[in-house]
């Protein structure tokens, strides 16, 4: 026995134990990143299919509220997995060049066209959803 009264057995179960629970309590993230992709989905649609300044508020009315609801959530939960913040800023990351490319190209050539934004919404929510699945994975929730 170790002078910390610790063996490295007892260390490494207790280790493990530890890590499961906050893989547990790490559920919450996967339940934010499939709400931001289905407010990624829901805001570019209305963004394109609505066009000109309803377009802009309807999505903004639809995006605001709910990047602040699930930024306030975040903020409330008392753990989160080991790699958390890099799948974070991957989606992020991914999120923002999908979108730039969505709105950019859809602006410019397909105004209110359902079969460029249609496809170019669900393009633009795979980022959450590709970090749902690698989440859940990772926490084997």
């Amino acid at each position: 026995m170790e002078m910390s009264g610790l063996t490295p057995s007892f260390a490494l179960a207790q280790a493990e134990r530890l890590k499961k629970s906050v893989d547990r309590d790490s559920g919450w993230v996967i339940r934010y990143q499939l709400l931001y992709g289905a407010t990624s989905f829901t805001q570019v649609l209305a963004l394109g299919l609505l066009g000109g300044p309803l377009g802009v508020v309807v999505s903004t009315t639809v995006w605001v509220p709910l990047i602040v609801a699930l930024s306030v959530y975040a903020s409330r939960q008392p753990v989160a997995h080991r790699g958390m913040a890099a799948t974070h800023g991957i989606m992020i990351g991914a999120w923002a060049a999908l979108y730039g490319l969505v709105l950019g190209v859809g602006i410019a050539f397909f105004p209110s066209n359902v079969t460029w934004w249609l496809p170019g919404a669900a393009l633009v929510s795979l980022p959450g959803f590709v970090a749902a699945c690698v989440t859940s994975r990772r926490v084997r929730t």
